[in-house]
């Protein structure tokens, strides 16, 4: 299992700064928790690379696991992007 924690701005610099790494820990059959209950601001570059980052586990058979903070919930909302998401739900 790989664990990747989010910063807390996930801006355009930070998701260019993560595309590598996300790329490099989804393998076949790899489980892969992205955690971002630290997120505080998320941008469109960054929904843009969560929504990449489900398409490319489930095209690679990874098992992704999202702990989005309330910001990236509110942001996904704002962008009409909720309902796409497959995010684990907050406790």
């Amino acid at each position: 299992m790989t664990m990747i924690t989010l910063p807390a701005i996930m801006d355009r610099t930070s998701a260019d700064a993560l595309v590598s790494h996300l790329d490099r820990s989804m393998a076949p059959g790899v489980s892969v928790i992205l955690e971002g209950s630290d997120v505080a601001r998320i941008g469109l570059s960054g929904l843009q690379l969560m929504l990449s980052a489900q398409q490319t586990a489930q095209a690679r058979s990874a098992m992704l696991e999202v702990h989005p903070s309330p910001a990236m919930i509110s942001a996904a909302r704002v962008a009409g992007l909720a309902e796409i998401f497959r995010w684990a739900q907050s406790a």
